[in-house]
C-alpha cells in the first residue's frame, strides 16, 4: 500500500462530563468545559486533515454530544456517523469488531467511545517497533477525557489486528471554556 493509501484511525475518549449522583450513567452529559475542549478538537482535526469519512460513535450521551461538538468546532458537514451501543463501555476487542465493519472507502474513520476501552484498544493497536516513542510513552501514562489518538493504518479495516497500527500522535485538546 502506498503512503497515499494509508488509512487514519482517530480514537477519542469523550470530553469532560458531569457527574451527578443518581444520574444514569448512559445519560451523562458534557460540562462546558468538555464542549471547549470538544470545539478545539474540531478546529484541531480540520488543520491537520484528519476529517472523518465515518465516525463510530457510543450511543451514550456523552459521546454523541462530544462528536457533535467536534463538528460543530471544525464546521463539519456530511460526515456519516454509525452510532452504535456496542462501543459504550465496551472492551477494545468489542470496538475492533465494530472498526472491522467500516466500508473500506472510509480512508479516515473516527471513533468516540470510553475509557478503559478506546485507550487499551490505542495501545493495544500500536506497533511497538514502528510508533511513535513520545506517544506510546504519553498513552500509556494515561489518557484523559478529550483526548484523541492518532494512528496510521496500511492495511484494510477488515484485517485491523493487535500492534498492526503505528501510534503517531496523542492529541489533548483544550477549548477556551476549560480555562479556569
Amino acid at each position: 500500500m502506498t503512503q497515499q493509501e494509508t488509512r487514519r484511525l482517530v480514537l477519542v475518549r469523550h470530553a469532560k462530563t458531569e457527574q451527578v449522583p443518581g444520574k444514569v450513567d448512559h445519560d451523562r452529559e458534557l460540562l462546558p468545559r468538555g464542549v471547549g475542549d470538544a470545539r478545539a478538537g474540531g478546529a484541531w482535526i480540520v488543520e491537520h486533515d484528519l476529517v472523518p469519512h465515518l465516525v463510530l460513535c457510543s450511543t451514550a450521551t456523552r459521546a454523541q454530544q462530544t462528536w457533535q461538538e467536534i463538528a460543530e468546532g471544525g464546521h463539519l458537514r456530511d460526515v456519516e456517523v454509525w452510532s452504535d451501543r456496542r462501543i459504550y463501555n465496551a472492551y477494545p476487542e468489542e470496538i475492533l469488531e465494530v472498526i472491522r465493519e467500516a466500508p473500506e472507502d472510509a480512508r479516515n474513520v473516527m471513533v468516540v467511545g470510553h475509557a478503559p476501552g478506546i485507550p487499551s484498544l490505542g495501545d493495544g493497536l500500536a506497533d511497538p517497533e514502528t510508533s511513535d516513542e513520545a506517544a506510546l510513552a504519553t498513552l500509556q501514562e494515561g489518557m484523559p477525557t478529550g483526548v484523541g489518538l492518532e494512528l496510521e493504518v496500511e492495511g484494510t479495516w477488515a484485517a485491523l489486528a493487535a500492534e498492526s497500527a503505528r501510534l503517531v500522535g496523542v492529541h489533548r485538546w483544550r477549548g477556551a471554556e476549560s480555562e479556569q
